[in-house]
């Protein structure tokens, strides 16, 4: 990945806990070698005193399933809900084996697509620019424990798009990249915690954990 430019600021605010957890925003770009376009990343990170999450721990072992399934006694099951600017409300459920320690569990929901645009049609043969990317989420997640009452993860959220309004007025429209990292500790009577993340289009989380 070949980064372009680089800003990052950190602010405070209040969101699905007690206190108001620190984050930080990176934005950078770089020309995808295995899809079309530019593709411009925000990248969010949160802290949490309660839970560390290494710098790079998405880049991490991906965690390769084998025998039999986790019984509910060693895993977590951990539910995401998505909301997000002018797109479908999702909601994903992952269970999550406690003994996966710092590898990472990969969930990709995204799906396919393509265009052609500035598209001519000549006789019978249409021609034009072929736009294809992946669209839509990939979640991480890594370190799950279960900490006293408290329910602890590192869990990131990525959101791959292209606006429409883009679509229709260029041949080589931007690819947005919206990425979250939550340091997500939760009691077992704790609401949902709440956060945001986004760029052209806003994204609200809520994240629910039970054994």
């Amino acid at each position: 990945m070949h980064k372009l430019t680089l800003v990052a600021f950190s602010a405070a605010i209040l969101a699905g806990c007690a206190s108001a957890p620190k984050q930080s925003v990176s934005t950078y770009t770089y020309d995808s070698t295995v899809h079309s376009g530019t593709v411009h990343v925000t990248d969010k990170q949160y802290t949490n005193e309660a839970l560390t999450c290494a710098a790079n721990w998405r880049d991490g072992e991906v965690y390769t399933p084998k025998g039999l399934p986790s019984t509910g006694r060693d895993k977590l099951k951990i539910t995401i809900d998505l909301k997000a600017d002018g797109s479908d409300n999702k909601s994903y459920t992952l269970d999550v084996p406690l003994a996966l320690g710092s590898r990472v569990l990969a969930k990709d929901y995204q799906v396919g697509k393509s265009y052609m645009l500035g598209a001519e049609t000549n006789g019978l043969v249409q021609q034009g620019d072929h736009f294809f990317y992946p669209d839509g989420y990939y979640i991480r997640v890594s370190q799950p424990a279960v900490q006293g009452w408290s329910f602890v993860s590192c869990i990131g959220i990525d959101h791959m798009y292209v606006l429409d309004s883009d679509l229709q007025s260029s041949t080589n429209p931007p690819v947005h990249l919206d990425r979250v990292v939550v340091p997500f500790v939760s009691d077992q009577e704790d609401q949902p915690v709440k956060v945001s993340f986004g760029s052209s289009k806003q994204h609200t989380v809520e994240i629910r954990a039970q054994p």
